[in-house]
């Protein structure tokens, strides 16, 4: 049986990059959404990987890998890629799950049990 850190997904690490990417189909290229989400996309405290470390662009000294999957989330939004953009949801939940995941997620959970209206925790 899968513990309940092993089973996280990119909604429960990143929800609102979730949202954005994988609920909804992506906005045409330049329009003023498109723009907004590749800008923040580019910004490392406001991209996938720095939601999951709570808005905090310090995982750029502290894990390159995590670097690495920010930099590829902002590219394959940049050319499209559904195909890629789901590799990469893929490859950084598992890294966020074998890496990172204990020490970042009672942040998290606090950050997205007072901003979402879904089950983010088992104090929800």
């Amino acid at each position: 049986m899968e513990s309940f850190e092993e089973s996280r997904t990119l909604a429960d690490i990143s929800p609102k990059w979730y949202s954005r990417l994988y609920m909804h189909e992506l906005p045409r290229p330049f329009s003023l959404t498109w723009l907004k989400w590749y800008f923040e996309l580019k910004m490392a405290s406001k991209c996938v990987v720095g939601e999951a470390y709570g808005y905090d662009p310090s995982y750029l000294i502290h894990c390159s890998d995590c670097d690495d999957f920010g930099w590829k989330f902002m590219m394959y939004f940049t050319l499209r890629s559904r195909s890629r953009l789901n590799e990469n949801k893929k490859n950084f939940t598992e890294h966020w799950v074998q890496h990172h995941s204990t020490a970042t997620y009672q942040y998290q959970s606090i950050r997205s049990c007072a901003g979402l209206n879904y089950k983010c925790c088992t104090k929800c």
